[in-house]
């Protein structure tokens, strides 16, 4: 009976083994360059506001962000600007809920 449990108990291990492995390998992938990109300019977005409220050109600021390392064009460029102020004027936004304190 013992080598039985032995048996199962080395099986469960394996597959605990085996599991934990598999999630190391997951945990290395990284999301596509183009989600990367809206991620970056989602954590950007208030300062980029920020900036056009203060007349910073969008050139200027495409420029810069170039410059860092973040490559975008003018048409997706206004596109996340756009997309994002659609999601601060949606009810229960975070933003709007700012705004109104």
């Amino acid at each position: 009976m013992k080598t039985h449990d032995n048996v199962l108990h080395k099986a469960i291990e394996n597959v605990e083994d085996q599991a934990r492995r598999f999630k190391e390998a997951l945990l290395t992938l990284q999301p596509k360059a183009q989600h990367q990109k809206t991620e970056l300019f989602t954590l950007l977005h208030p300062t980029i506001v920020e900036l056009l409220n203060r007349h910073v050109s969008q050139k200027a600021i495409l420029d810069m962000l170039q410059a860092q390392g973040l490559k975008l064009h003018p048409s997706r460029f206004k596109a996340l600007m756009a997309a994002h102020a659609e999601v601060c004027t949606q009810p229960g936004s975070q933003q709007v809920a700012e705004d109104n304190a």
